[in-house]
């Protein structure tokens, strides 16, 4: 079996009428037979299967091999390599990796997504990381990778709202499977991506899909110093920054002299050129028209040189 961290993601459309056959382990089995649900029944019957025919394609496994078996929280693990499924209505994942992973697809678009629920399922700063993103692919995105990161690390998580959508060992993907998109996210600690589609018996390597990343947010600063002085610099972490301004290695030549105690005001904007342009025309501005700056958040100061619409007060 590769010991590389890859994650090996594997999509299978769920059809009208499965053709159903006995599957192992008998406690899966099991849980089939038991399911009278029939929609149901489908999308755990599709998932198992395509998980089986992901364990043999990647590592040559079958399910007797991959010693697969149900833990008493009612997640399905091996006693080989790392695996997770998920389904939804019209579609599955499964994902098997050298290491612990989580996986979970979901339609970019449904009428479920409404934007109250952004509030309820994701931080105000996770929101922000897919910001550009219409409303539903934002929804889908971050549900995805909330449950991708609570279902590789349930042991420490009580619900997938615990798990942090900003984890960079989180990938997300949108792909199309027959005629509709689906957000699919993987998590596995340092892993690769590659994706495959599982259709019937035939397995096909899947590359044309988008790999949605987060939305960088550059943050301009000013600092209030030791002596009423003030500092003005960008960064993509103000605490973070702050906290290096104080007396690290990384500090400036300025913060060494005065040592940081507030940040006095913070604007956020999505370009890295539109932080540089603020951050500059702040230094040309004179000490009282910083502090109307910083008191009024007022624009004006710098004429038709600066777009105020790109940028977001938030301290």
């Amino acid at each position: 079996m590769q010991t590389n961290g890859t994650v090996y993601l594997y999509i299978a459309q769920i059809p009208e009428t499965p053709e159903y056959r006995k599957v192992l382990p008998k406690e899966r089995q099991a849980i089939l037979d038991a399911t009278r649900d029939e929609r149901i029944r489908a999308q755990r019957y599709i998932a198992w299967t395509t998980l089986l025919a992901g364990l043999k394609h990647s590592f040559g496994l079958d399910a007797q091999r991959a010693e697969l078996s149900k833990t008493k929280s009612g997640k399905w693990v091996s006693a080989v390599c790392g695996i997770s499924i998920s389904h939804c209505r019209t579609a599955v994942a499964a994902a098997v990796s050298d290491r612990e992973t989580g996986v979970d697809i979901e339609p970019v678009e449904d009428a479920r997504y409404r934007e109250a629920l952004l509030s309820r399922i994701a931080a105000e700063e996770e929101q922000k990381l897919f910001s550009k993103l219409p409303v539903g692919q934002r929804i889908a995105v971050l549900w995805t990778r909330k449950e991708a990161a609570f279902k590789r690390d349930s042991r420490n998580l009580h619900t997938p709202i615990d798990a942090n959508a900003a984890s960079r060992d989180i990938q997300t993907i949108r792909i199309t499977i027959g005629d509709r998109e689906y957000a699919v996210s993987s998590a596995a600690k340092n892993g690769t991506l590659r994706v495959f589609e599982v259709r019937g018996e035939e397995i096909a390597a899947r590359g044309d899909y988008e790999l949605i990343l987060p939305s960088r947010q550059y943050s301009v600063y000013i600092l209030r110093c030791a002596g009423d002085r003030l500092y003005t610099g960008i960064t993509t972490d103000p605490d973070r920054r702050r906290s290096e301004h104080g007396g690290s290695k990384r500090s400036a030549k300025f913060t060494r002299a005065f040592r940081p105690e507030t940040i006095a005001a913070l604007w956020e904007t999505d370009s890295r050129s539109h932080a540089l342009q603020l951050e500059a025309r702040i230094k040309k501005l004179t000490r009282r028209q910083k502090d109307a700056l910083i008191a009024e958040n007022s624009f004006a100061l710098f004429g038709n040189t600066i777009d105020a619409a790109v940028y977001r007060r938030v301290r």
